[in-house]
């Protein structure tokens, strides 16, 4: 009886780590803002589909899909490129998101409070309830920039080597999606008792701004 039992209980357990990661898949969104090579493009996809994200946006005035590069890339996940969304802007890509998580390798004070790429799973599971998200990524050259930063609720840097700090864009979505989806479920079942629900928490930040032009 004793084994059984024990089995049973790890059937279980199985059970609610994969129905937790189903809402990290399903939640999230990778964003992919001004990409400029459609090879690339079609890496994001096939790693996405690799870790069981399925959801890609593209902001661009081109359709990387137009270049027969961005399908050779795609091995094996062509579907989830031609179901990728295309937006004229960020405004438009961002209209039905309620969490926006940017990525970056910038370095410097303004990014001191930056997230470790572990940071994201007790982030999408203190208080946001599986809400709409989206991850930004930016171009291959020079990133997202401050001004798309600043959009961002939290923003997470991925630590690189001085001598070359620019990672390739599939490497960088591989790896904060492997993050997510590697199966912690320790990290996914977080205690929420402490967390700060959304609302309070924009509460928190207009009252700050409200003190901001109080005392400029």
């Amino acid at each position: 009886m004793g084994p059984a039992t024990k089995k049973n209980t790890g059937r279980k357990e199985k059970g609610t780590e994969v129905r937790l990661l189903e809402k990290v898949t399903d939640s999230v969104r990778i964003l992919l803002v001004r990409p400029l090579y459609p090879g690339n493009v079609g890496s994001v996809a096939r790693v996405m589909k690799n870790l069981g994200f399925g959801r890609l946006g593209i902001v661009s005035d081109l359709d990387p899909r137009e270049e027969p590069e961005a399908f050779w890339m795609a091995h094996g996940a062509r579907d989830l490129l031609e179901a990728a969304s295309i937006h004229k802007d960020l405004d438009e890509a961002l209209s039905s998101i309620d969490l926006v998580i940017g990525t970056t390798s910038r370095k410097g004070t303004r990014w001191r409070e930056a997230l470790e790429p572990e940071g994201l799973v007790d982030v999408l599971t203190a208080g946001w309830d599986w809400r709409p998200t989206a991850l930004l990524f930016g171009p291959e050259d020079r990133g997202l920039s401050v001004e798309e930063l600043s959009r961002c609720r939290w923003v997470v840097r991925i630590h690189t080597r001085e001598n070359c700090p620019s990672m390739n864009l599939s490497h960088a979505v591989g790896l904060i999606c492997y993050v997510l989806a590697r199966g912690n479920t320790e990290g996914l079942e977080c205690n929420r008792s402490g967390a700060v629900p959304p609302a309070d928490t924009q509460r928190l930040i207009e009252a700050a701004e409200a003190l901001l032009r109080i005392t400029d």
